[in-house]
């Protein structure tokens, strides 16, 4: 009985040995502390060529790993690489921090004190990222609103000035607001449907007159996807598409003119156009990105009816073009 109690004990033993051979002895912890520069971006973090962790601001990862060499860099940049011979026992501290030049700005991984860089993570009150948030999906479809502010190319004038110069309408340009739906169908093609409401007024401003020109109008938007180093964070959309204007309002309101003003509101056919566009977009953090850009299009309108007037053969109202370009901001939200 004595015996196989001591075979059982020795046997537990080795068990205990073996296993704890396999234990992590020591750790290396990265950390980002909280800055507003660069915040949107997500840094991927190698170790020995391999993805370790993905640093978001204000956060830290704890690599629980064995005795020996460990090379780790930044988006696998060997301008950023940092070695460390971790010893049994230890725990070893680096601080992920954007260094900032004149032109560009680069990650890199700082070697920092133990004691005061434990201070600064518990301080900071940073994110432990897990294992969980390491999973990266990548969000397909997008929610949105985009804004836009613009200038038509095709300028009708239409009030002369005191000053000897003229205000003018154009049928595009303005300022625009509208809702979107976006679907990245692999990694380099995008397609996103849109409705817009756009408006264009008189420039310059009459304190005695006002027209505007209001349209509603739905796009479809093919485009290609130009990825910045792997596109997580950051890419360029190039795209063309067609556009369908169904609400083409002219409000016109000149009656306070004393030669021959007048109040009326015109109406425009529906109507087919063109654009293109070119975007940068940016994630924002898992769930959010950011779009900017420029959108050049082009249209032609057909006058339908009016309230009061039928404007005369030659008005360059009748029959509108409607060119212009536009600045273009946006948040989405992906999913």
């Amino acid at each position: 009985m004595k015996r196989i109690l001591l075979i059982l004990a020795l046997f537990i033993g080795f068990l205990n040995t073996s296993f704890a051979g396999d234990s992590p002895k020591c750790k290396i912890i990265i950390y980002r502390e909280n800055s507003f520069y660069g915040s949107a971006i997500i840094y991927k973090v190698f170790a020995n060529d391999s993805l370790l962790t993905r640093i978001k601001n204000n956060s830290f990862f704890v690599y629980n790993c064995f005795p020996g060499k460990y090379t780790l860099n930044i988006n696998n940049n060997p301008e950023s690489t940092i070695e460390i011979n971790a010893e049994e026992g230890k725990t070893y501290y680096l601080r992920l921090w954007i260094n900032m030049g004149f032109w560009t700005s680069r990650p890199e991984l700082v070697k920092m004190d133990t004691e005061l860089a434990s201070k600064r993570v518990s301080i900071g009150k940073m994110h432990e990222i897990s294992a969980k948030d390491n999973i990266y999906f990548h969000l397909k479809n997008r929610i949105g609103m985009d804004f836009g502010i613009g200038v038509g190319f095709n300028r009708i004038g239409l009030y002369p000035m005191t000053n000897g110069d003229t205000s003018y309408i154009s049928f595009g340009g303005g300022y625009s607001a509208g809702l979107k739906y976006g679907r990245e169908f692999n990694k380099y093609l995008d397609v996103a449907a849109e409705v817009h409401y756009q408006v264009s007024m008189l420039i310059p401003y009459l304190n005695n007159a006002t027209t505007t020109f209001e349209r509603a109008y739905v796009s479809i938007t093919p485009s290609f996807i130009l990825p910045i180093k792997d596109g997580e964070n950051m890419r360029f959309k190039i795209g063309a598409g067609y556009d369908y204007y169904w609400y083409n309002v002219l409000d016109i309101n000149s009656s306070k003119i004393s030669a021959g003003g007048y109040d009326d509101i015109w109406y425009y056919k529906a109507a087919s156009g063109f654009h293109a566009s070119l975007h940068f977009e940016m994630n924002l953090g898992d769930r959010w990105s950011l779009n900017y850009g420029l959108k050049y299009y082009y249209t032609s309108f057909k006058y339908k009816s009016s309230s009061i007037r039928i404007p005369l053969t030659g008005n360059k109202l009748l029959d509108p073009s409607a060119s212009g370009i536009d600045f273009i901001v946006g948040i989405n939200y992906n999913f």
